[in-house]
């Protein structure tokens, strides 16, 4: 059985600006190679700036247009590895959000400020799966309860700055896990909250990685 995402000699490079005077491009990663078994979990470890994050948003194809991707990032699907790297943008919007999400840094630039969080999640699943409205509405306040958010049924119909820092990152969990992707990706998701709360987060992660 293949790995769940491989990634070989991965390369990303975005070009210098155009300032009249010819610059070299930036080589944000070089020749980057790693593997993710199904339930396992693997972190990247590097300084600010060394390219963990768009490593992340180039397995999610979320990298600026101008952005220079070469190597393979071969995801698992049915026994079969697609290249996600060159893999056309409809198809990959098929599975962004349901066979593989991703947990942003900042929930407050992640989340839409003037739609209700439940909302934001129902979306989600409304956008992979043939679900009446209401279906979707009740898989996004059992998501806030999976993520253990108090009162979620309530607390669903709250706008983005009504919530804590922990609960908004909280929400961006639920909305990441509700279509149980098979591979979930975490950028740095307890970067903005103090310790007490960081520790419930990575607890919270390391729960759901067992169901």
């Amino acid at each position: 059985m293949p790995p769940l995402l491989q990634v070989r000699h991965l390369n990303i490079e975005f070009p210098g600006q155009p300032t009249g005077v010819p610059r070299q491009s930036l080589t944000a990663v070089r020749d980057l190679s790693f593997s993710i078994a199904p339930g396992e979990v693997l972190g990247l470890v590097g300084e600010s700036g060394s390219g963990k994050s768009i490593t992340s948003l180039a397995i999610m194809q979320l990298l600026p247009p101008q952005a220079r991707v070469s190597g393979e990032i071969l995801f698992a699907e049915n026994g079969k590895q697609r290249n996600l790297a060159d893999l056309p943008a409809d198809s990959m919007r098929q599975l962004r959000g349901f066979r593989l999400a991703m947990i942003f840094q900042e929930p407050m630039t992640a989340l839409n400020p003037v739609m209700r969080v439940g909302d934001q999640i129902a979306e989600a699943v409304g956008a992979h799966n043939a679900i009446s409205k209401r279906d979707a509405w009740q898989r996004a306040v059992d998501a806030m309860n999976d993520v253990a958010i108090p009162d979620a049924a309530r607390r669903a119909r709250d706008y983005p700055h009504q919530l804590s820092g922990g609960m908004r990152q909280r929400i961006m969990i639920a909305m990441a896990i509700v279509n149980r992707p098979q591979l979930l990706i975490a950028d740095e998701p307890t970067t903005a909250l103090d310790v007490t709360i960081q520790a419930q987060i990575l607890d919270l992660l390391a729960e759901l990685r067992t169901k």
